[in-house]
């Protein structure tokens, strides 16, 4: 089960949130702190990181696990940008989508029931482009 078999509402979900991440985590807060774009990468995955070292404190699993995930998501994603610059954000947004688009596709439409299913799909995406 890599994400339950992605729907239209799950990647506009995550489109939006991932513009949301550049559009305010980035330009809007960078124009009201004075920073750069790399340096509100920097700060932004800081944060993250030192939110990370504190989340096994929280008790209730799930809410660990939530808390984790989005976490985890925005720092891969702000390293994606780090790496593409966020002048064409959002083809690269949906470049990203592709991504997901096409871990889904790959499972459900090939691998699902195979002994190393997870094995063949990790393979997959480490070929696969953002």
């Amino acid at each position: 089960m890599p994400v339950c078999g992605f729907n239209e509402k799950m990647i506009e979900g995550l489109y939006g949130f991932s513009a949301g991440l550049i559009e305010h985590g980035l330009k809007f807060r960078g124009e009201k702190n004075g920073e750069t774009i790399e340096q509100g990468i920097k700060r932004e995955l800081s944060d993250m990181a030192r939110l990370l070292a504190e989340v096994h404190k929280i008790n209730d699993s799930a809410k660990r696990l939530l808390t984790e995930g989005i976490v985890k998501y925005a720092m891969g994603f702000y390293m994606v940008m780090r790496k593409k610059g966020v002048e064409n954000y959002e083809s690269d947004v949906s470049k990203l989508m592709n991504y997901f688009e096409a871990m889904d596709a790959k499972y459900y439409g090939e691998l699902e029931g195979r002994a190393d299913d997870m094995g063949e799909l990790v393979k997959f995406l480490d070929g696969v482009k953002i």
